[in-house]
């Protein structure tokens, strides 16, 4: 299959000759709209014409990705800044398939100092603002609530927001259980307090020894005073702060620089890594991350999570890493200009720079190999070997039809990816053509919508479909009529014999229907890739159901036949599942209500408001 070249090769070797040689982003996009690949290159022309001019120098992956290739874009942009900026942005918008992708995009916690006010506060946050009036500490993976509480009661800092500072005329508790000293009554000056914050600032800076001489003085002048109230409460501090310092034990005798102390693991595609974060000589947490790299060389896999990483987290002063990798001075430039600071990507070989490096590297490994334990195949593996398909679906979105004999039709489609459900890309539709209980017509319309729909809403890996082989053709119909060609199939219970409970049709096999295929393919009821498409078949089935309802009872509300006082909406809804019409309820007896979930009261109640043939014998 990758022996030989591509025939769009000469097409695209043609095209990339007009091609700007400035840095930019390119986007590689396969026959159905969907972006396979995203990356930034210092000159494009060179960079898209390395694909399709050595085809035999092509690693085994990449082959595999340029066969795929039916189009490429690309976007100029002034620096190699910008490029690698714009490239993350779209990796974490598209989540291509062949990119390596963080799946943990949330930053861990900072301690914040806000000196946006007269009276600085701190505050912890996820998210990082480039600002001059904001310092960050961190980041911390635990303890950072036990930290804050910290830091408010031996440096009394204020946590009250900025309007309720300003509007303040009396202290508030803080103050009188002394974790505050009530700057918003001018019970402390600008510069006292400016004191209060500067310690705190000392302390998450890890100078606790310088700070701790500047505290033992004041206290000592404040004997000297007589001021023993203050001495006292000095002396309290610096215990606190001894305290919590003996629990930390320091790895690096510099505490002039932020570290991050990088180890990974490579094991097949797939690549452990752990960085560890050094403040001040201390190791205050660690954030691991796993990618599997489809298409990059271990060098480039290392460049791209650098970039990805170092656009989420704050960047230290030095980078440590075991082994080099070309364009390191590229990168370290890169993520210095974004960072506003220098920073220097350092392969260490002396002995504290080894011993660090080593226990990444261990615990990456260790990592890696805890999670992998007792796991077999994934779920997307075994889905490419069930139902016979090129590749492992990365992305399944799931289809389903809620409606209540064709009133209010609710058709919901899910999107997973990675195995996980992805909720910001799911979407409901309302049938525009279909009139009455047409499932078929429903799930046809539904799949030309979403395919009309390929404008940064590339098509998945795999449709699933909710139902048998006539669902299953209806979304084969929708899907020749676009030209979109992607795999799909439909999962459906197996037949039951008449007079089925509601129990034998949960226990009954499931059956996957595909494309050219006349048998239903069953698999084990724990067979891994059964439960992955039963997962996406029940969110979709959730989804479809909750918007449904969500009509139906917004429909019975503005139904102004039902407008019967002390009628609330849930029983609105129950009346209206049951009888359908105001017609049928009024010559509805007071028992076939209480049979629907009315009680008697209200039943009678709802006869005497419509007038109903029943109304005068429920009154007997």
């Amino acid at each position: 299959m990758t022996k030989s070249p591509p025939a769009s090769q000469a097409i695209f070797l043609e095209q990339v000759k007009s091609w700007p040689i400035f840095p930019g982003v390119y986007q590689m996009r396969d026959a159905a709209k969907r972006i396979l690949y995203v990356g930034k290159a210092k000159n494009l022309r060179n960079r898209i014409r390395s694909y399709f001019q050595n085809w035999e120098g092509l690693t085994v992956k990449t082959r595999v990705l340029v066969r795929k290739v039916h189009s490429i874009e690309f976007t100029v942009t002034q620096t190699e800044l910008e490029a690698l900026l714009l490239e993350c942005n779209l990796i974490k918008k598209h989540r291509p398939r062949y990119n390596i992708r963080l799946k943990d995009d949330k930053n861990f916690p900072y301690v914040v100092m806000d000196f946006t006010h007269p009276f600085p506060q701190f505050r912890i946050s996820r998210k990082i603002v480039h600002s001059p009036d904001l310092k960050y500490f961190g980041p911390y993976n635990t303890g950072v609530r036990d930290l804050s509480r910290f830091l408010l009661k031996t440096f009394q800092i204020r946590d009250c927001s900025d309007s309720k500072f300003k509007n303040r005329s009396r202290p508030c508790l803080n103050y009188e259980i002394g974790t505050c000293t009530a700057p918003c009554v001018d019970l402390v000056s600008e510069e006292d307090y400016a004191k209060q914050v500067n310690e705190a600032c000392l302390f998450l800076k890890g100078k606790t020894k310088k700070l701790v001489s500047r505290l033992t003085q004041e206290m000592s002048e404040a004997s000297e005073r007589t001021d023993f109230e203050t001495a006292s409460i000095i002396r309290d501090r610096i215990f606190s702060i001894e305290r919590i310092s003996e629990k930390q034990n320091a790895v690096l005798p510099d505490q002039t620089k932020n570290i991050d102390v990088i180890g990974r693991y490579i094991q097949g595609n797939d690549m452990q890594w752990v960085v560890l974060f050094i403040r001040a000589g201390f190791l205050i947490g660690r954030r691991t991350e796993k990618v599997t790299s489809v298409v990059e060389t271990e060098d480039e896999a290392t460049q791209s999570f650098l970039e990805q990483f170092y656009t989420l987290t704050l960047t230290p002063d030095e980078i440590w890493m075991a082994t080099d990798f070309p364009n390191r001075k590229e990168i370290e430039s890169l993520l210095s200009e974004k960072a506003k600071k220098s920073l220097k990507i350092k392969v260490k070989r002396d002995e504290k720079g080894l011993r660090l490096l080593g226990t990444a590297q261990e615990n990456a490994r260790l990592i890696y190999l805890e999670n992998a334990k007792g796991k077999s195949q994934s779920a997307s593996e075994e889905l490419k070997q069930s139902l016979n398909l090129i590749e492992p679906p990365y992305s399944i979105e799931g289809i389903d039809v809620s409606n209540f004999q064709g009133e209010q039709p609710a058709v919901a489609l899910v999107h997973f990816a990675n195995e996980t459900p992805l909720k910001s890309q799911y979407r409901v539709y309302h049938p525009k053509t279909i009139e009455g209980a047409n499932d078929f017509g429903m799930i046809y319309e539904t799949v030309m919508r979403r395919l009309d729909d390929l404008e940064g809403h590339p098509p998945p890996d795999l449709f699933m479909i909710d139902g048998g082989k006539g669902q299953l053709n209806a979304a084969l119909k929708a899907m020749k009529e676009v030209g979109v060609e992607i795999p799909v199939c439909s999962l459906a219970k197996a037949r039951t014999q008449s007079a089925f409970t509601l129990k034998q049709v949960e226990r009954s096999e499931e059956r996957i229907f595909v494309p050219g295929r006349k048998n239903p393919i069953i698999l084990k009821e724990n067979n891994p890739a059964l439960r992955l498409l039963q997962r996406v078949r029940d969110e979709a089935h959730r989804f479809s159901v909750k918007n449904h309802r969500r009509r139906r009872t917004a429909d019975s509300h503005a139904n102004p036949m039902l407008e019967i006082p002390g009628i609330g909406p849930k029983s609105k809804e129950k009346l209206l599942i049951k009888f359908e019409s105001v017609e049928n309820l009024k010559e509805a007896t007071v028992e076939e209500i209480v049979a629907a979930g009315i009680g008697k009261k209200t039943a009678k109640k709802v006869l005497d408001y419509l007038g109903g043939t029943n109304s005068k014998s429920a009154k007997t």
